[in-house]
């Protein structure tokens, strides 16, 4: 598993400890201190892949927000070329639905 900036163990034990079925995989509590980040994530990967997912996804967006905050690279856009690019993204998408392999 690649590092995420913002993603942690910690998140990811945090994760674990709504998911009984996660923490029949993991050590007892008292042990989670030094666990490997690459078996923690491949644990939960296999047994809760769409929240894992979502809190990679979360953690992948903060930071994209962060840096773009942070390095100005936000750019202000009128409303109306905002949903003309919208509706254009929107149709894109849409369209590549409907082409078969």
């Amino acid at each position: 598993m690649p590092q995420i900036e913002g993603l942690t163990v910690e998140d990811m034990l945090e994760l674990a400890k709504t998911s009984p079925n996660a923490l029949k995989h993991l050590p007892d509590e008292r042990d989670w201190d030094g666990l490997n980040r690459k078996w923690v994530a491949d644990i939960l990967f296999t047994v809760e892949r769409a929240k894992f997912e979502k809190i990679i996804k979360d953690a992948v967006k903060a930071r994209k927000e962060r840096l773009e905050e942070k390095n100005n690279l936000l750019v202000e856009m009128r409303p109306e070329f905002a949903q003309a690019f919208q509706n254009c993204m929107n149709f894109s998408r849409k369209s590549d639905s409907l082409i078969s392999p």
